[in-house]
């Protein structure tokens, strides 16, 4: 009798035992698929980020060219000044105008290129997120097989 007692604690350690294998089984290979994700969310924000910071580097070369296109035709014009001060004023004024346009076409570039990345990123989370959740609620059963229940 003894020795059926003993024999049966051990099946049933042997049978919680496997158990719990499954069970971390089924856990591990959910947290895999979960780093997983995020790892390639955390690399597509990588590439992004680089990929922003290339833009807005040629955005700020392209508005040092253009400032200093603008300086050399404002030196252009002080001979102007002296032989003809009316027209060095409309000339000037002129200039001033297209400048600033020039100058919030720039920024405007420059915002366009961060709300694209912005936008860029967020659907990327958008994206991870659902597979995220679509990871943990089919997990509820992949736990429930491996526990038996």
């Amino acid at each position: 009798m003894e020795h059926t007692a003993t024999q049966e604690r051990a099946a049933r350690a042997f049978e919680h035992s496997a158990m719990l294998g499954d069970t971390t089984t089924a856990y591990l290979e959910i947290n895999q698929r979960l780093i997983g994700d995020l790892t390639e969310l955390s690399v597509g924000t990588a590439k992004e980020n680089a990929r922003l910071v290339a833009e807005l580097q040629m955005a700020t070369i392209d508005a040092l060219h253009e400032s200093q296109a603008a300086v050399l035709r404002w030196q252009a014009m002080w001979p102007e000044a002296l032989m003809d001060p009316l027209r060095w004023h409309q000339t000037a004024l002129a200039e001033l105008v297209a400048s600033t346009q020039r100058t919030i076409s720039f920024a405007g570039a420059g915002a366009r290129v961060v709300m694209q990345a912005a936008d860029r990123m967020h659907a990327a989370a958008v994206d991870t997120g659902r597979r995220v959740r679509d990871i943990v609620e089919g997990s509820g059963a992949s736990l429930r097989r491996s526990a038996g229940g």
